[in-house]
């Protein structure tokens, strides 16, 4: 296992497309089902103002499931990664560097909540603020998010050495009569 470097989480421009692009094709694809729906209701003679309910709460309903498809259940079957994390070249792993649970992809989701407030500042500032950047969803979850490049097999935290890298002990010299185990003198 090598050490992640907190180099490989300075990722908050992809993160800020990859959360739009997340969020635009939840839209999208809730909206396609609602106006799918309306052609069929309208079809089938439906109209008035319960239609307009009707519609409105598929819209939203549709709206969560597609969020919870595409932020727990998506990316703990895709390796960590969501609709705009596969654009943007992102995954997710904890600080172990495994794939995170169902539990941590649910904390995640659920802290939206917490940094999503004024229009996702909360979470901005606490992503710049962090040494891995993260949110904090992040923070509770204990996951990071890194480019994809990173293996899930790789550490998230640095090794003993820190940052460094591997230094290597120079290698002593031999003093005369010394017999290497190699049978070489």
């Amino acid at each position: 296992m090598t050490a992640l470097t907190t180099q490989a989480t300075r990722v908050t421009p992809r993160r800020g497309g990859q959360w739009l692009l997340d969020l635009l094709a939840v839209m999208i694809v809730s909206t396609l089902i609602t106006v799918g729906s309306l052609i069929v209701l309208v079809k089938a003679g439906a109209y008035g103002r319960g239609l307009g309910t009707v519609l409105g709460v598929l819209f939203l309903g549709s709206a969560f499931v597609l969020q919870i498809v595409n932020e727990i259940l998506l990316p703990r079957r895709n390796g960590g990664r969501t609709v705009g994390m596969l654009a943007f070249g992102l995954r997710t792993l904890t600080l172990e560097g495994t794939l995170p649970s169902w539990k941590q992809f649910l904390v995640r989701y659920l802290l939206w909540v917490v940094d999503g407030l004024f229009w996702g500042l909360v979470g901005f500032v606490v992503i710049c603020c962090t040494p891995y950047r993260q949110r904090v969803g992040d923070l509770a979850a204990r996951t990071v998010v890194v480019r994809s490049t990173v293996s899930a097999d790789e550490a998230v935290l640095p090794g003993p050495d820190g940052e460094l890298g591997a230094v290597a002990q120079p290698e002593l010299p031999l003093g005369a009569g010394q017999v290497r185990l190699d049978g070489r003198e």
